[in-house]
């Protein structure tokens, strides 16, 4: 009794803690207004469908991985880049004066002077890895040498340059397999966007009911403090007139002060609970982030026949994301398999190229015998060399083939070797993700199947416990009961109150737990993370409304004068 004593003084110390701390409060409000601050805004009313809409433009997460698919997209132009043709340039002079080491040599020695200009254009095709190159060149060159004929000497070339892989590399090269890769992984990207998003909107339905079942709570807490008031005031009225002892009061203010902590532990509970849905759904840089309210109004969904969980396996077998990145990486894995086969053929090519040369300036015009008088020149111009390059007046060209091939275990045999481990890897993986997700609905569907049935026998105990409460009073009343007994019937009302609340926030959660596994894994690996519903595949759960009258208790949900949740 002592301690009972003892805790009754603590607790009442600790609600008037309360009540002082709330005073203040009120008057640093009262200071506001005073000061012309602008009071606080109404709460935000919402739906599910709004908070989900919230989330999907203000939610920080979603913000960051919805650019993973666009990073994707630049490594795909990255790897796509290889096929772009590419063009080259040169344009230089050069100057020599060679000194006279022989009889040819003049004796002042012989100067050249040079221009030269390079153009090239050259591109590997996305096809059987075929290559080719185009060059040009013309140039310019004088000198004071005795032995040529042309000074100036113009010059021009064009030639064409042809490869053509026929073993290694032409069914895929690493160019290939770079662009066929990148461009699964952006799919995968894609894929662990959605989940994302799927996980994210998850918080949030999660974070909605949470604070649907929060406030319930309050309203629960509230009334079970209304019980206790009224029992107080009984037992006063009944010590006061000799019917009954002070010990009995004294039991009755004890379990108010209990259930007065449990009022004020489910009111924080409530604004922690309302704080993880703001953080989830507001702008962060919104003025009223941390100050607006949050006003659930959507009714909790009614029970709703199970669906066929077999059909919902089979389609979410090929519908979830992380399947399909699986299936992906062995796509990949069979990619590289196929790349790393063809690298460990010889490498014979085809080499084919043609050319074809022009030849003009000033032509030195000699008469007589070696090395001749110059008596005169001829001047051929450069557009008249540019006729004789289009018109292939000295054409030259080649044909052949190119062979290598390592001798031994090479490096191309170990990464072979290797790529075919990390296929079979990856076909295993594929396989444990495909149990897993079988594994996880199956518990899902049965956690449903055992909330949606606790549902009812929490409303079936709660209606008992609510009976053995009214007869327990009506006992009291007549003096055939004690205080203790009926503190403890109010204790079980309460206990089977919360149970029906925890019942129904259990199976809203199931149903977002399975509907969400129909599209993505769970976040952490396990079943009851969260989930979230989006898609058009998922097997959804019609939202049924409240049948319970309602009187105020300032919850998001419907609450009965007897403290009931409405619908729960």
């Amino acid at each position: 009794m002592n301690a009972g004593i003892t805790r009754s003084i603590v607790l009442a110390s600790l609600m008037m803690v309360a009540a002082t701390a709330g005073a203040a409060a009120q008057s640093v409000a009262q200071s506001k207004a005073g000061t012309g601050q602008t009071p606080p805004a109404a709460p935000a009313r919402l739906t599910l469908d709004e908070a989900v809409r919230l989330a999907l433009q203000n939610n920080l997460d979603i913000a960051v991985d919805r650019l993973e698919p666009r990073l994707s997209e630049q490594r795909v132009a990255q790897a796509k880049a290889a096929y772009l043709p590419s063009m080259s340039g040169i344009f230089g002079r050069s100057h020599q004066v060679q000194p006279p080491s022989n009889l040819l040599v003049n004796a002042g020695g012989t100067t050249t002077d040079a221009f030269n200009s390079t153009l090239a254009v050259g591109q590997r095709l996305p096809w059987a890895g075929t290559s080719y190159a185009v060059s040009w060149n013309a140039s310019r060159q004088t000198t004071n040498s005795f032995f040529q004929s042309f000074s100036p000497n113009l010059g021009s070339v064009v030639q064409v340059s042809f490869s053509q892989p026929l073993l290694r590399d032409f069914a895929i090269d690493a160019p290939r397999q770079q662009f066929i890769v990148s461009k699964r992984n952006k799919e995968m990207s894609d894929t662990r966007f959605r989940e994302t998003v799927v996980r994210t909107l998850a918080d949030v339905k999660r974070a909605y009911w949470n604070l649907v079942a929060a406030r319930a709570s309050v309203g629960v807490q509230q009334t079970a403090l209304d019980l206790a008031r009224e029992l107080v005031r009984t037992n006063a009225a009944r010590v006061e007139v000799g019917s009954a002892p002070p010990l009995d009061l004294l039991s009755a203010r004890a379990e108010q002060a209990q259930r007065e902590e449990n009022l004020v532990l489910a009111q924080v509970q409530a604004r922690q609970t309302e704080d993880a849905l703001r953080m989830l759904i507001f702008d962060p840089n919104a003025p009223s982030f941390w100050d607006e309210g949050i006003e659930p109004v959507d009714p909790t969904p009614a029970v709703a026949p199970l669906p066929d969980a077999d059909a919902v396996i089979q389609r979410a077998l090929k519908t979830r994301q992380d399947l399909i990145r699986a299936r992906d990486d062995v796509a990949n894995a069979e990619t590289g398999v196929t790349f790393y086969r063809s690298q460990r053929l010889p490498d014979l090519r085809l080499q084919a190229s043609y050319g074809t040369t022009g030849l003009g300036g000033t032509r030195w015009v000699r008469t007589g015998g070696f090395p001749g008088v110059i008596t005169g020149t001829e001047i051929t111009s450069f557009g008249s060399v540019m006729n004789q390059v289009v018109g292939r007046n000295f054409p030259s060209w080649s044909l052949g083939v190119t062979l290598s091939y390592p001798i031994g275990y090479s490096f191309e045999d170990a990464a072979l070797t290797n790529a075919r481990i990390q296929e079979t890897q990856a076909r295993i993986r594929l396989q444990s993700a495909e149990i897993k997700a079988v594994r996880q609905l199956r518990q899902s569907a049965w956690q449903m199947e055992a909330n949606a049935r606790r549902i009812e026998t929490s409303r079936a105990a709660r209606e008992f416990a609510e009976q053995r409460l009214d007869a327990e009073q009506k006992r009291f009343e007549v003096g055939m009961s004690t205080s203790f007994l009926v503190v403890q019937a109010q204790r079980d009302v309460a206990q089977a109150r919360n149970n029906v609340l925890a019942a129904a926030l259990d199976y809203v959660r199931a149903i977002i737990d399975f509907e969400a596994l129909q599209e993505a894994s769970p976040a952490g690996g396990a079943t009851g993370g969260t989930m979230a519903v989006s898609g058009g595949s998922v097997v959804s759960f019609p939202a049924a409304t409240a049948t319970s009258s309602t009187s105020g208790t300032g919850s998001g949900v419907p609450v009965t004068t007897s403290g009931r949740p409405g619908g729960m």
